[in-house]
């Protein structure tokens, strides 16, 4: 059993390669940096074949005209500026003020920042959350709190929780959402007291309630839990991307905000429509910025009947 243990800790799941990945960043100079994130990026796509395939797969459906050279070629690249987003937020992390940022959608983001009640930022698997998140919240007046799914591997969650302890602050909190505790009453609470919740809502993960909706003309399972809680605290959702656009340059981008109508006579008609906004939101951006699409399983079903 210790030993399938030791091995799994050399998985993609497991914190040995992201610990050596981790010391090599910051032991090299700057210059070496497309070097490595080449290297990792290359190992990554040979090694992973069924996250690779995955890959291949949604960049398909999003783009079924494509050959299977180009999809092959988007999985790389997806590949890639992923591996760039883990080096930037290892230098952010070791206290280095490197990344640019610039915010597109100025006007919503300063409404957001405005705003007195709670409020749920909805974002996606894009950019670099963990980045991010620490370094705006505090300019909303108000406790952040990203809700993240826990590590597979219980040695990388421990790696992971003591980085993100270096980030935790009176305005910024990580909420892990494990099996069998009652973080959507906490969640719910939070909101109420007028406290920003942050979200991705493009993907499933473990035993999350799902709502099924569209995307390119294919069914999709997305989270249920943002717009269950967006009807339980009664506060709108925010559309919020993190696009790296270049050498530690990224991108804020900032949607209107949508709600949940409180109706407790057709809660699930409710959710569903705005699942529907939220689908036309990710459809936006991932097809302007495909290869920042970091959702490493297939997430399509096929293609709806014409009553979907």
């Amino acid at each position: 059993m210790s030993l399938i243990r030791s091995i799994r800790r050399f998985s993609v799941y497991g914190d040995r390669l992201t610990r050596l990945m981790e010391s090599a960043v910051r032991v090299i100079p700057a210059w070496m940096e497309p070097i490595l994130v080449f290297f990792w990026a290359f190992v990554f796509y040979l090694a992973c074949r069924s996250q690779r395939r995955a890959i291949v797969s949604n960049l398909r459906s999003v783009f079924p005209e494509w050959s299977f050279c180009q999809a092959q070629a988007g999985a790389f690249r997806v590949i890639w500026n992923f591996a760039w987003t883990l080096v930037d937020g290892v230098r952010a992390s070791a206290g280095q003020d490197v990344i640019r940022w610039e915010i597109d959608g100025i006007e919503e983001f300063q409404r957001l920042a405005a705003s007195s009640g709670g409020g749920i930022i909805l974002t996606a698997h894009m950019g670099n959350y963990d980045l991010a998140a620490p370094v705006f919240s505090e300019r909303f007046g108000r406790r952040l709190n990203a809700v993240r799914a826990p590590e597979r591997n219980d040695e990388l969650q421990e790696f992971k929780d003591k980085a993100r302890e270096k980030n935790q602050s009176s305005s910024f909190a990580v909420r892990y959402n494990r099996a069998g505790e009652m973080l959507g009453v906490e969640l719910v609470a939070l909101l109420q007291s007028g406290e920003l919740v942050a979200l991705q809502g493009d993907r499933l993960l473990f035993e999350v309630s799902a709502m099924e909706g569209v995307m390119f003309g294919r069914r999709v399972s997305l989270p249920k839990g943002p717009f269950a809680l967006a009807l339980a605290g009664k506060c709108p959702l925010w559309p919020l991307f993190i696009i790296r656009e270049g050498w530690r340059h990224y991108r804020i981008k900032v949607g209107s905000p949508f709600e949940v109508s409180p109706d407790r006579h057709n809660r699930e008609g409710l959710m569903s429509a705005a699942l529907g906004t939220w689908c036309k939101e990710l459809e936006g951006v991932i097809a302007d910025s495909w290869y920042q699409w970091f959702v490493f399983e297939p997430i399509f079903k096929g293609i709806p009947d014409h009553h979907s």
